[in-house]
């Protein structure tokens, strides 16, 4: 040939940040158990048996030449392309993503390859998003940015982990938790951080200057906003692969952690309606409690166990506006429990649970928190009463209704309790027995129609949405 041949150039991108080494160890820790593992992505790009004219003095590179021969007949073949660090796709577009040198490991299983592809593209896109929020106006909730809905490519890489969570879930997990960790602590070290801020604030109050704590009042708000866009973004990927949770028996130290990081934002903070984050905040604990609701599918005994306990501790403190802000947040989080209404000792532990739920009901004086175990049986009751049948006659069911019954339905016909518990009565009726049913249904209808020219016009809405 009369071309000049140089060696092939390989060209190899590593696509992992450092701020994802973490969940790289991690993933690759548990590849002996999974199929696969998540963590940051490294891919190849090569070019072999190419041959690059030097066309300039300069070195500028213009034509890469493949040259391969068939038969004894010699074919050669021009390709113009332009070697950089970033991947080129099928279709032309570049992948935008950090580039750096190394190489891949010869023996990675398909299934980690795949796994770590899937998780590099959901820390780009996940800063990429992250970024933008901040960039946004405060009073823009997070939740039209970094919801369902609102990025199809970020809502087909969440899909795409619930699919593979079937597989690789606990390795998914635990790189998702490092992921979550490093985005959530701090830069630069904390106790310095607080020793500059502690001298500042000395420094303002002496010389009377306020304008340093408004700007550092600000900052911290941005960052707050910032967490709380990390807190949306991680809910989100939970919610998709703990539907796979019953595939994978065990992994307690998984679930408490999950537990631990959903009660923390089920705990009422006073003064929280005075941050101008306080929407976002309260968006944030509605989404851990759906985490909590697709948990309970699988591993309702260890919820159930938490939530009691929670519970019961809160109800041993002194009763005063905290106290009683800090049950109703706690009870809130378990509005997303659905009962499963099969097999039979599913359903069966889904009431036992409900009828502990239902004598504190039964005990509790404070107004607030029995309206809000009102609403809350509404939320579990209504899917059921919309798929019972033959359940009605289970005991734990039918002893459930007859338990809260009668004093629900004396409690809704007094003017503080008529709107938050008239719902509940409904409710009752849906899941009882036939002849339960019978007997009480013509009382409850009078009472409706007395309701329809009620002068609240709630009441009345109430009352004809119950016919």
């Amino acid at each position: 040939m009369s071309d000049q041949l140089e060696p092939p150039i390989q060209e190899t991108d590593v696509l992992s940040n450092d701020s994802d080494a973490e969940c790289s160890q991690s993933v690759c820790s548990d590849t002996h158990s999974d199929n696969t593992s998540a963590s940051g992505l490294t891919e190849k790009s090569t070019i072999s048996e190419s041959t690059i004219h030097a066309l300039s003095a300069a070195g500028e590179l213009e034509n890469i030449n493949h040259s391969s021969s068939f038969s004894g007949t010699e074919t050669k073949t021009n390709y113009t392309s332009v070697i950089n660090r970033n991947i080129i796709l099928p279709w032309g577009a570049q992948k935008e993503r950090p580039a750096q040198s190394g190489h891949i490991a010869d023996d990675i299983r398909p299934g980690e390859f795949v796994m770590r592809s899937l998780f590099a593209d959901f820390t780009v896109l996940a800063e990429k998003k992250i970024e933008n929020v901040m960039t946004e106006p405060q009073e823009k909730p997070l939740s039209k940015s970094l919801q369902r809905g609102e990025d199809a490519q970020f809502d087909q890489l969440l899909s795409a982990f619930g699919s593979v969570a079937e597989h690789c879930l606990p390795s998914l997990l635990r790189a998702l938790f490092s992921w979550y960790e490093r985005q959530m602590s701090e830069v630069s070290n904390p106790e310095q951080k607080k020793s500059d801020i502690k001298q500042k604030s000395i420094i303002n109050i002496v010389a009377g200057n306020t304008t340093e704590t408004v700007e550092r009042s600000e900052a911290d708000i941005q960052k707050e906003k910032r967490d709380l866009a990390v807190e949306f973004i991680f809910c989100l990927v939970l919610i998709e692969v703990l539907k796979q949770m019953g595939l994978h028996p065990g992994h307690e130290d998984l679930v408490q952690y999950i537990e631990n990081l959903a009660l923390k934002h089920f705990k009422y903070h006073e003064g929280i309606q005075n941050s101008p984050n306080s929407a976002n905040i309260h968006m944030i604990s509605d989404l851990y409690a759906e985490v909590i609701g697709v948990l309970v599918q699988s591993r309702f005994m260890s919820v159930r166990t938490r939530f009691m306990a929670e519970l019961k501790e809160l109800r041993s403190r002194e009763s005063n506006p905290n106290t009683t802000q800090s049950i109703i947040s706690l009870l809130m989080g378990m509005k997303f429990f659905r009962v499963k209404m099969v097999p039979i000792e599913e359903f069966e532990a889904s009431f036992q649970f409900m009828q502990e739920c239902a004598q504190y009901f039964l005990e509790v004086k404070d107004k607030d928190i029995k309206h809000a175990l009102a609403g809350l049986f509404v939320e579990i009751l209504v899917p059921v009463a919309a798929a019972v049948k033959n359940e009605v006659n289970v005991p734990c069911l039918k002893n459930f209704v007859e338990m809260l019954y009668s004093q629900t339905l004396d409690a809704s016909t007094k003017n503080k309790h008529r709107l938050a518990l008239f719902p509940l009565v409904t409710c009752l009726l849906c899941v009882s027995q036939k002849q339960f049913f019978l007997q009480n249904w013509h009382y409850f209808l009078a009472m409706c129609l007395s309701h329809l020219k009620n002068r609240d016009p709630k009441m009345s809405r109430v009352a004809l949405g119950m016919q």
